[in-house]
């Protein structure tokens, strides 16, 4: 769109929102999130971690217009105190010599275990302070001045050499504050300038965990929340967010906190990726376990409640976007189903697209296709079969992937043939009878988006027609800011389509209020113009090496597409949707150290996980290993948001293929030498006839329980 356009789906992080105002939906998982015990989540970038932390947080829940209208401060037993390690704590405090500052000491990581947790805690306990001394002047608590000033004082009292940071002692909450964070800069000063020795001897003489807790316990028992109840006291909830970025040590280090926090302290540590390093502490013999903190992934998001929170969003986002005065005043039910993504998008099925191919096609596969449809749904009728009410004869909504994929089956285990003949439509006579057998039809659900993929090839199709909410959705693979994306690029082909001024406030309305359908078209030119700009959108990224990931997925892509779409290799139906993508690094290290190029391979998947290209699948065998210093998942599969652009599934990959990271290194360093198509063909044709399938832990088939 052009310069001062009006999209309600742009900026998709929350925190870019249009006036400085980020747009929060009040989730179960933020539900959950608040209770006492503590909580580990993570999730690839978009899934919606800092927005659930933020949801909790006294800040937004005072102020955030969106939010109020859902939940109040007083609907909680903890106050939310949300921090942001990146904002606080240097990258320098990660690469200190600990050995080299105190020599003698017979295990040095106990000395950064001792001086972290203080930095950690001085930055808890001056959040407090300050969200004390706000939430005070909002009157959402009660605490007397009498005993403000006695609870800093106590404070200082048990811990006198915090006052030295600041030019006078502290007295109220906001002298504190300020005090600690002199403290913390000292801290990080100190690391990047290596004169943490001179420092250590000035910093509080306490236990880790011993100076949060005690100045956490005493303001419990002083403020007092208002609620429609009456007053009540409350505790304190540590919402510390981008953990990811915290060294080995530091989040060992974390963990010990967790371990040893009680009420009226509980945390949530939020982290992009996988749980990796969130049990190890440094107490003898006492990880964190189950009993200590639950953990959340939102990659893990059940397909329905994923769902359900992409129309919430959607809805807040319209909602919001319309000039106040036409704005509705809604509850939130009602504001949760104001976009109804079923009814402006619809559901396309598998055999509703390979209808529209049909459709589309001239070609005498296409006519076989349509003619063994039809004669497989009398086939049904005939033979009593219980058919769907969504085949029916006279809207052409006939059971295509069924026949297709019988037409070409030989019968027998996983055997196909890849080309129709005008005989294979007399064959559905000796498959109708297993209709009815819940196996039998697990097995053809289970090969549509390979028979879909297959056909399409057949034709020469290149541009699939994709479109429909359960495609969107999708497409978004459980992150937020992807679907917020891919509908943004529907509202921009929507407004073309129209041709509508842009800039227009009154077009948006009419948008945001129709319950019109958005024509399947129009779906189709958004959802691929999505996919385009989400692979040119690498080249743009700072804080990767855009070069060799480019390379990396654009290969990546190419193979998973060749897999899933040969029309020439009949295990494109017999192991559908391939292109989880398994690195054996065990067998690579047998016979020494890691060559240099598996590390530069296993350095570029993670950057490419981290950034959210690649997802990480757990497997059982090997699954996880501890790789040039990381342990991280070793198997992975592309975004699903890449579907469209390199053609392969919208549901993604499920079935593992093993990758030799030589291979992988020649695809990144290759440059010049040899084109990303060109390395996908070169390891297709290395592929054995017949494959062991991989055990994959975390792939559940939505089309078979």
């Amino acid at each position: 769109m052009t310069a001062g356009a009006i999209n309600p789906f742009r900026p998709t992080r929350w925190e870019h929102h249009t006036d400085g105002r980020p747009l929060i939906w009040f989730t179960e998982e933020a539900e959950e999130l608040s209770a006492d015990k503590s909580t580990y989540i993570h999730g690839t970038r978009g899934t919606g971690k800092t927005t659930l932390l933020k949801g909790i947080c006294w800040e937004d829940l005072c102020l955030n217009e969106s939010l109020k209208m859902q939940r109040r401060l007083a609907d909680f037993k903890n106050i939310g105190i949300y921090v942001r390690f990146p904002d606080h704590i240097s990258a320098s405090m990660s690469f200190t010599d600990w050995a080299a500052i105190f020599p003698q000491v017979q295990n040095p990581e106990y000395e950064f275990y001792s001086f972290f947790s203080a930095a950690v805690e001085a930055i808890c306990i001056e959040r407090v302070a300050d969200a004390c001394h706000q939430l005070r002047e909002m009157d959402e608590i009660s605490i007397t001045a009498a005993q403000e000033l006695q609870l800093v004082s106590d404070f200082i009292g048990e811990f006198p050499t915090i006052a030295e940071f600041a030019s006078r002692p502290p007295v109220t909450f906001l002298d504190l504050g300020r005090c600690l964070r002199q403290m913390v800069s000292a801290m990080n000063r100190a690391c990047g300038r290596g004169t943490v020795g001179d420092l250590v001897g000035k910093l509080p003489d306490r236990e880790p965990y011993r100076m949060l807790a005690y100045f956490a316990e005493r303001a419990s028992a002083a403020i007092r929340l208002k609620t429609s109840m009456g007053s009540q006291t409350v505790g304190f909830k540590f919402c510390l967010d981008d953990c990811e970025v915290l060294s080995r040590l530091q989040r060992k280090s974390l963990n010990s906190l967790v371990r040893l926090s009680r009420a009226p302290c509980s945390w949530v540590v939020s982290s992009v990726g996988g749980g990796r390093d969130d049990s190890e502490t440094f107490i003898e013999s006492q990880p964190l376990t189950d009993a200590d903190r639950r953990v959340i992934s939102l990659d893990g998001r059940d397909e329905h409640a994923f769902r359900q929170l992409c129309q919430s969003v959607v809805s807040l986002r319209l909602i919001f976007s319309l000039p106040h005065a036409v704005r509705p005043t809604l509850s939130q039910s009602e504001v949760s189903s104001f976009f109804d993504l079923q009814q402006r998008l619809g559901r396309w099925d598998v055999n509703d697209m390979m209808g529209a191919l049909v459709k589309r096609s001239a070609r005498p596969a296409a006519e076989l296709l349509n003619k063994g449809a039809g004669q497989l749904l009398a086939l049904m009728h005939k033979k009593r079969k219980k058919v769907p009410a969504r085949y029916t004869e006279a809207e052409a909504r006939l059971p295509f992937y069924e026949a297709y994929v019988l037409m070409l089956w030989r019968g027998r285990e996983e055997s196909f043939k890849t080309t129709l003949e005008s005989t294979d439509v007399e064959k559905l006579t000796t498959f109708v009878e297993s209709f009815g057998q819940p196996g039998f039809e697990a097995w053809l659900r289970r090969k549509q988006r390979g028979a879909f993929l297959h056909f399409a090839t057949s034709l020469g199709i290149r541009r699939l027609p994709l479109a429909g909410a359960n495609i969107v959705v999708s497409l978004a693979d459980g992150s937020i800011r992807d679907f917020l994306e891919i509908m943004g690029e529907v509202y921009e082909a929507y407004v073309g389509a129209q041709k509508w001024d842009s800039k227009d406030p009154s077009n948006l309305h009419r948008f945001a209020t129709s319950r019109t359908p958005i024509a399947n078209s129009i779906q189709t030119n958004g959802i691929y113009s999505a996919s385009e700009s989400y692979f040119e959108g690498v080249s743009r990224r700072s804080e990767i090496d855009t070069d060799v990931i480019s390379r990396l997925l654009a290969g990546l892509g190419e193979y998973t597409s060749m897999l899933q779409t040969n029309p020439g290799d009949p295990r494109t139906l017999s192991t559908t949707e391939r292109g989880v993508f398994f690195i054996d690094y065990v067998s690579v290290m047998a016979s020494g150290a890691l060559p240099d190029s598996a590390k530069f391979v296993n350095a570029a998947i993670r950057q490419a996980e981290l950034a959210g290209y690649l997802r990480p699948v757990e497997i059982r065998r090997h699954q996880t290993q501890h790789v040039d210093g990381q342990f991280r998942s070793i198997a992975f599969r592309l975004h699903r948001r890449f579907s469209p652009k390199f053609r392969f599934s919208f549901r993604g990959a499920y079935e593992g293929v093993a990758l030799d990271p030589q291979e992988l290194a020649i695809l990144c360093l290759g440059g010049a030498t040899v084109t990303t198509r060109d390395w996908a063909e070169n390891v297709a044709a290395k592929i054995p006839a017949t494959s062991a399938q991989l055990e994959l832990l975390s792939i559940m088939d939505p089309d078979n329980g």
